[in-house]
């Protein structure tokens, strides 16, 4: 939305502020949010007080900056999890399992999780780890998190790793912020992400993203497999495919 939009009308207005607060990854000043959206102060901050009251935005705790509230987050997860579940991008997701013969799963960023939107299972994948609709994992131990790590700034990362404490889901959990830090700048090198018993023991995985057209990141695609069937250095294998079904799923699910 251009600034010129932003200034045009109320309904205009508020979408330019939800637009610049969602945009900005982390709590921002309404200071911020006025120049950004080239509105009065007292105009930015009456219309932030209207949109925290709607719990469209909310304030940081212990700070007068505000980022997306609850019920921001749960409209944007409603309208992706609906194009996720219309038949097209299940299909994708069907068609690439039977390919891969194993478990996919697509999911998005929610707070410090990956929350699995869809998954499709082949019939000949066996036992493995197998990431249901609705279940979240962290973001630091799975492939599909570290997808979502390594799209944030260095800035808005060191913040994260600032506040997150790094849990051991296993005893190859990343829990060293410098380690973690060292798999994402391999994510943002190589464009894809994997994870080795890192969630759950003797199940590695692997995961590209899936983005819109103007390269804004939708989601993750992965896959978890047994690592008795596929060892880790296999992993490679997978990565073709699962990149031709993310174009795919781009122009189903963009919002």
């Amino acid at each position: 939305m251009s600034k010129e939009q932003a200034s045009d009308q109320p309904l205009d207005r508020a979408l330019a502020i939800l637009t610049t607060v969602a945009s900005a990854a982390r709590p921002i000043s309404v200071t911020d949010i006025a120049a950004a959206c080239a509105l009065a102060g007292p105009t930015a901050h009456r219309l932030v007080l209207q949109l925290e009251k709607r719990g469209l935005l909310k304030r940081a705790l212990g700070s007068k900056k505000v980022l997306g509230g609850d019920a921001l987050l749960n409209l944007g997860l409603s309208a992706l999890n609906a194009a996720v579940r219309s038949d097209r991008p299940h299909q994708v997701l069907l068609s690439v399992a039977a390919e891969l013969g194993e478990h996919v799963q697509l999911g998005t960023r929610m707070d410090n999780d990956v929350l699995y939107l869809d998954t499709a299972r082949a019939p000949r994948s066996g036992a493995g780890l197998q990431f249901e609709q609705g279940r979240r994992a962290p973001l630091h131990c799975t492939s599909i998190g570290k997808i979502f790590l390594a799209e944030l700034s260095d800035d808005e990362f060191s913040w994260w790793l600032a506040h997150t404490p790094l849990q051991a889901a296993t005893s190859q959990t990343i829990t060293k912020p410098a380690s973690l830090r060292s798999a994402v700048a391999k994510v943002r090198s190589t464009g894809w992400a994997t994870s080795k018993d890192e969630f759950a023991v003797g199940v590695i995985g692997c995961a590209v993203p899936i983005r819109a057209a103007d390269g804004r990141l939708i989601a993750g695609l992965g896959i978890s497999v047994p690592d008795a069937r596929v060892k880790f250095k296999e992993l490679e294998k997978f990565r073709r495919s699962l990149a031709k079904a993310a174009n795919l799923l781009s122009t189903e699910i963009a919002v």
